[in-house]
């Protein structure tokens, strides 16, 4: 069986310069001049047409390996023009132009981190093409998306961790702000509606149903400490013992700590909610701050901050708590509910809520009471004492009576 020839030539003497020949229809022979190169910009290989006259194919051939050695990128004019502007342009520009200059650095943070996984979903989407249901398959992508750090997943009581409700429904908060800002500059007509025509299902739920409940009693408190190393110990007892956040205590410089008066006074620019806040030092902060001067003053330290292992300072105590936890068996622990438990400690210690709140950085009374979380026993501890208290004081009230 005879090998069929091929319908490509190479014409002699003038590279990346070929001929097919083909047959019509009606059965005559023709053919047609083409220029077969190596694309630089894309690296693939590429063949365009250049006519049937010999004289305009060499002309036409020059022209387009002098673009090719500019790295002209040869598919432009076939991909369709964009109409409008994409969704990470206009977050570029937001970031950049549209933020309120005295808004504090911490909530510019926060929307940057909450920005991420929007960029990656809408990034390359015409703001015009963002609809409601584009935003529903995000949040159910995102609420099933399983965490990843350093590029390993990370593993939550033998299943992947994915994003919590309140991180998904702040990043969806962002997206409504960014695109009602976008209407209200008329780049485009309307923004999508984050709630349908009847005022259910909406894409932004109430969180009230979903704040945490969480606190870590002594026994599992006393366990953790027992199984992490020092210099994380001393960071989530400065977590349990005054209601700090974690980046607060993280990055806390010495220069803000005010042993002589025993307050740690944070200022407006390094706290969440924007006001300067006074944190008492009780006996067991105390004693941590006085344990690491005093291994500072034997080892050099880098930043001036508070909270160091072997001088340098603490970076996050993450992977050392989860360690921790895993080992003593302890379920549904974050290192956010410690927060929640110095606050509910104080309450039952009997410390005035106006008191609680000052040290806690918290301006409305249902702010603090969702983070005074008390448990069953708690309540029932409570009533054991003051039944105690009032039957005690009923005795010696009637061994005092005169009849």
């Amino acid at each position: 069986m005879q090998k069929r020839a091929s319908p490509w030539e190479r014409v002699k003497s003038t590279p990346h310069l070929w001929r097919r020949r083909y047959l019509t229809i009606n059965g005559e022979r023709r053919e047609k001049l083409y220029a077969r190169f190596t694309c630089r910009l894309k690296q693939k290989r590429r063949c365009e047409p250049l006519g049937g006259d010999l004289a305009a194919a060499k002309e036409r051939l020059a022209q387009i390996l002098a673009a090719n050695y500019s790295a002209k990128d040869f598919d432009e004019a076939n991909e369709p023009t964009k109409q409008g502007i994409t969704f990470r342009e206009w977050a570029a520009d937001y970031f950049a132009h549209k933020i309120d200059p005295t808004r504090k650095a911490g909530g510019i943070d926060r929307e940057k981190r909450s920005y991420k996984p929007l960029e990656a979903f809408f990034g390359d989407l015409l703001l015009t093409d963002i609809k409601r249901s584009v935003i529903m398959q995000y949040r159910n992508k995102r609420l099933q998306e399983a965490i990843k750090r350093r590029g390993k997943v990370v593993m939550v009581d033998g299943r992947p961790r994915t994003p919590t409700f309140l991180t998904v429904n702040r990043e969806l908060a962002l997206l409504r702000s960014l695109l009602n800002l976008a209407e209200e500059d008329e780049v485009i007509e309307a923004a999508p509606r984050f709630t349908s025509k009847n005022g259910k299902n909406a894409l932004i739920k109430s969180e009230s149903d979903h704040s945490r409940k969480r606190v870590c009693c002594a026994d599992e408190f006393r366990a953790l400490c027992e199984n992490m190393p020092r210099a994380a110990v001393r960071v989530i007892a400065a977590l349990y013992y005054t209601a700090m956040r974690v980046n607060e205590v993280i990055n806390l410089p010495w220069s803000y700590v005010d042993e002589k008066a025993e307050f740690i006074r944070l200022p407006a620019q390094y706290v969440k909610e924007g006001k300067p806040r006074n944190v008492p030092i009780t006996p067991e902060p105390s004693a941590i701050l006085n344990e690491l001067r005093q291994e500072q003053k034997k080892v050099a330290t880098i930043g001036g901050r508070v909270f160091t292992r072997n001088g340098r300072p603490m970076k996050s105590i993450p992977t050392a708590f989860e360690r921790a936890r895993k080992t003593v068996g302890i379920t549904d622990l974050r290192l956010h509910d410690f927060r929640h438990s110095a606050i509910t400690r104080w309450a039952l210690m009997g410390i005035p809520q106006a008191v609680i709140m000052a040290a806690a950085g918290h301006h409305s009374i249902p702010q603090n009471l969702a983070y005074t979380n008390l448990q069953p026993d708690d309540v029932k501890d409570a009533f054991k004492l003051a039944t105690q208290v009032e039957q005690a004081n009923t005795v010696e009230t009637k061994s005092n009576v005169s009849y």
